[in-house]
């Protein structure tokens, strides 16, 4: 009954929690915000893209470039019930370990004030300072205040996760040490990121106006939370949902609140529903406190000996940054896809390893990646973890393994060639050459499971072998497959490979790219007229147009099939036929949609029957 009072009632309990905390600290409103107002305004020297970092100085830098903040709220004008006029800037506050102190890692805090205000005298500046005294770099956040929602304050915490991990060298922190903390609201808001700001999410999430830069290719995850008199949810309102917390993939996170606390059955819901979701989870009562205790109470040193506890067990895994062997493998099936995408080795192309037009969690494992890859099937962990393992052994051995196939100032007049590209998968020098178009109905690329695994099963059978990454959209997406093609023509001596025969293959999406580039040819999509391929490879398309110019063509397809029909297959196979032109179909029986290698599935082998079938072929070129 208790509960639904407290969610039928949120304005009362909004009152309810400032009435607390202003009796709990003796302030008035207008202090309150003349607090706000000083913490807000502080002069900032530079933003977080271009800080001149000193890691032995208080500093104070800009989250968002003047102009360039992520915005889905329109505020011009303060009518006097916002404590920050629409001029005010979040920012970052930094307070460095003293010399001599031994560095632990770094925490992030955000003071609370019901998205109102911010109570820095109570939470942010001691907290910090306390922190800083035990070996934390500390760093408070001035996150926006209402009328900006819940989600644009997250933003901001989440570029300051990224400010901090983009310098943890210069802060003398291992780059996974880094965790988060808040207060009553800034406790919420905290667990709004974790829960839908982490990884490489930026303000396009939530203003198609903002600018990426480079600072949102770092990730915003974090190593743990400090749930401070807070819960992850919304204003007066804890979450209970295990199914979103279990998929977000939370970090161990520490809760503290005082038993006086008009709360404490919302923190204790909380707090069960994240153990039933697996989360690691620590929770302290402090007898007789209310709400708003700030640093007092004495569990500062409980949180110390937890976080450093969370920082020595993150020390036993592989930290990003530290040099490796080249041929030792890095990633497990435990890695997360963000720590694989912002690998230093892979420079800015990591990005596009995965699916960059999906919005993937920055806790998500490559043991999970099925879970983003909508309409695929029988998806192979290990094989991710391989694939991922053998891109950055090559990186980190010196290799080329990503080639822009755009110039910069094509990039720079259409800014979505930017996410274009192809990935090398070398073979024997000099040896025949394979293009691979992963499919993703147009809307993403699914290459680590689509053209990537194909694309190193060829490289070890001494071809060479590319994998395309190509702008969504079934013109535009052909148009970059014909740029590949160019490309690979123009550079053929230079990358060592031999564009003579070369094949094109796909799966879903990608099949149609190399079906219509075969049958239609470079010309046709914007580029010179290039020879056609010796063999056009396809899986699972229910493509039905024939040309009369297709080149030869092997498919294969389930039938249980639900998105390309296998007859549908069967039937563009037969008309190919009937012009003359040799064509190959295998249906495997009982498979489904996106089956890629089909390893331990009755299609296990049909990428050699599919080689066999393009080297039969290899004296067609320039049909």
């Amino acid at each position: 009954m208790r509960c639904r009072i407290m969610r039928k009632n949120g304005i009362l309990l909004i009152i309810m929690i400032l009435t607390v905390w202003l009796a709990a600290c003796g302030a008035d409103r207008d202090t309150l915000n003349g607090e706000s107002e000083a913490a807000g305004t502080a002069a900032a020297s530079d933003t977080v893209a271009g800080a001149a970092v000193d890691a032995h100085s208080r500093q104070t830098f800009y989250l968002w470039e003047e102009g360039n903040m992520p915005s889905q709220t329109e505020y011009t004008e303060n009518d006097g019930r916002y404590a920050d006029d629409p001029d005010f800037r979040p920012a970052v506050r930094i307070f460095p370990v003293p010399e001599g102190t031994e560095i632990k890692g770094a925490v992030l805090i955000c003071a609370g004030g019901a998205f109102q205000y911010r109570s820095d005298e109570n939470e942010g500046t001691p907290v910090a300072e306390l922190l800083s005294s035990l070996g934390y770099q500390s760093f408070v956040v001035d996150y926006r205040l209402r009328p900006y929602t819940q989600e644009e304050g997250a933003l901001d915490l989440a570029r300051a996760v990224r400010f901090v991990r983009s310098h943890a060298e210069e802060y003398g922190i291992d780059e996974k040490d880094i965790a988060v903390m808040g207060f009553s609201a800034g406790g919420i808001l905290s667990g709004e990121m974790l829960l839908h700001f982490d990884g490489i999410t930026d303000g396009t999430f939530l203003d198609a106006g903002y600018v990426p830069d480079e600072l949102d290719q770092v990730s915003a995850d974090a190593a743990a939370c400090g749930m401070i008199y807070a819960f992850y949810g919304r204003l007066s309102v804890a979450s209970t949902d295990v199914e979103s917390f279990r998929e977000a993939d939370l970090p161990p996170t520490y809760f503290v609140y005082g038993s006086r606390d008009p709360f404490v059955g919302e923190f204790e819901e909380c707090v069960r529903a994240l153990q039933e979701a697996g989360v690691q989870v620590e929770a302290h009562e402090l007898e007789d406190m209310p709400h708003g205790f700030g640093a007092e109470g004495g569990w500062i040193d409980g949180y110390d000996a937890w976080l450093s506890q969370i920082f020595a067990e993150n020390g036993g895994q592989n930290r990003l940054g530290d040099e490796t062997v080249a041929g030792e493998s890095v990633y497990t099936l435990n890695t997360k896809v963000a720590d694989v995408i912002n690998d230093p080795v892979f420079d800015d192309y990591g990005r596009l390893i995965f699916p960059v037009d999906l919005r993937i969690s920055g806790g998500l494992e490559l043991r999970d990646l099925d879970s983003v890859l909508m309409w695929y099937n029988n998806v192979n962990p290990e094989k991710t973890v391989e694939i991922a393992n053998y891109l950055r052994e090559q990186a980190a051995s010196g290799e080329q393994i990503f080639y822009d196939i755009y110039t910069e100032e094509e990039k720079e007049a259409d800014p979505d060639k930017e996410d274009t590209g192809l990935f090398f998968f070398r073979g024997d020098p000099g040896a025949r050459t394979a293009v691979l178009n992963a499919g993703g109905g147009f809307v993403y690329v699914a290459a680590m499971h689509d053209s990537f695994p194909q694309a190193l099963e060829l490289s070890q059978n001494g071809y060479n072998a590319f994998a395309l990454i190509y702008r969504p959209g079934a013109q535009t997406a052909c148009e970059d497959l014909a740029r590949a093609v160019a490309f690979l023509h123009e550079n053929e001596e230079e990358l060592g490979i031999n564009m003579t025969d070369y094949s094109l293959w796909g799966g879903s999406a990608g099949a149609r790219m190399a079906a219509w580039l075969g049958s239609y040819g470079t010309a046709a999509f914007g580029e010179e007229a290039y020879p056609r391929p010796a063999a056009v490879i396809m899986q699972y398309t229910g493509l039905s147009e024939v040309t009369g110019y297709e080149p030869p063509t092997y498919a294969c397809v389930g039938t249980s099939d639900g998105i390309a029909y296998y007859r549908t297959v069967e039937n563009y196979i037969s008309q190919i036929q009937q012009d003359g032109t040799d064509a190959e179909v295998e249906v495997f029986n009982g498979l489904r949609h996106g089956f890629g290698l089909g390893q331990g599935t009755v299609a296990e082998g049909w990428i050699d029957r599919a080689i066999s079938f393009w080297e039969r072929n290899m004296g067609s070129y320039g049909r």
